[in-house]
């Protein structure tokens, strides 16, 4: 069951719904001609119009126990969506962020010290949900290999991270340091991480090897399908976006970032 359906069932449950705003895929279906079929749903007028109401309150609510079983949540999970709608992907889900850490030095977590070269050196990474952090220098990086090889580029005074899914900017939000660099692939989904994450520090680079267009010459490969542009990517005016915007729409070819982390 989908989620409109959900919302006109919640909503009759709470009070009358006007026929009009029932859409039509709903009054048709089965379910709802069962409901009034039964007089557990009934309609009558008002106004110009009509509405739906329900008629047998002890039996509408035994039908929506039995069609809706989760309680009520402001937080959408996957798990509440098949409690609900009997389908994970029924509604959109809000999940919460999780980080990937790796370093060499102390930082604070939300606001506790952490050893990350211990967790680094031991486990391969430090890992959060909702995390709040404070450190020097900060390089994000898009894909988890180079996530774990980042240090082999920059050494190892940056704090490395990694989001599992496109970062945002409430979870860019959480952080807070003095220089940021930004290594993405060289693609239009790589350049609109970039600009993201820019919107919120203005002055993180882009980091850009010296022997990038004989890297993108040799080792670049063809995208997959059609990779759209976002309008941020665009309308971008920045230098390094336009070089790499340029050569993806003429070639049709990207550059991953793995090429500069690779054994």
């Amino acid at each position: 069951m989908k989620e409109l359906e959900y919302k006109v069932y919640k909503e009759l449950k709470m009070n009358s719904v006007p026929s009009a705003q029932v859409p039509k895929s709903v009054r048709s279906s089965l379910l709802f001609k069962n409901l009034q079929q039964a007089k557990i749903i009934d309609t009558k007028k008002a106004g110009r119009g009509s509405i739906f109401f329900v008629k047998d309150s002890e039996s509408y609510n035994s039908f929506f126990s039995q069609h809706f079983s989760g309680a009520d949540s402001s937080l959408v999970s996957k798990a509440s969506n098949i409690l609900k709608l009997r389908d994970s992907k029924a509604r959109r889900v809000e999940s919460k962020p999780l980080f990937l850490v790796r370093g060499f030095n102390t930082v604070t977590v939300n606001k506790s010290e952490v050893d990350l070269k211990h967790y680094t050196e031991t486990y391969g990474l430090f890992s959060i949900l909702n995390p709040s952090i404070k450190a020097s220098k900060i390089c994000f990086v898009e894909n988890l290999e180079s996530f774990l090889k980042a240090e082999r580029l920059f050494g190892e005074d940056y704090t490395y991270i990694h989001k599992y899914g496109r970062i945002g900017i409430r979870s860019l939000s959480a952080f807070e340091c003095d220089e940021v660099i930004v290594f993405v692939d060289y693609d239009f989904n790589g350049l609109d991480e970039y600009l993201r994450i820019k919107s919120h520090f203005p002055k993180a680079n882009l980091y850009l090897p010296d022997n990038f267009d004989e890297l993108f010459r040799k080792s670049s490969k063809p995208i997959s399908g059609q990779q759209k542009q976002s309008n941020r990517v665009a309308t971008s005016v920045l230098p390094e976006v336009i070089r790499i915007r340029d050569l993806v729409s003429k070639t049709n070819y990207f550059l991953e970032q793995e090429i500069l982390t690779h054994d």
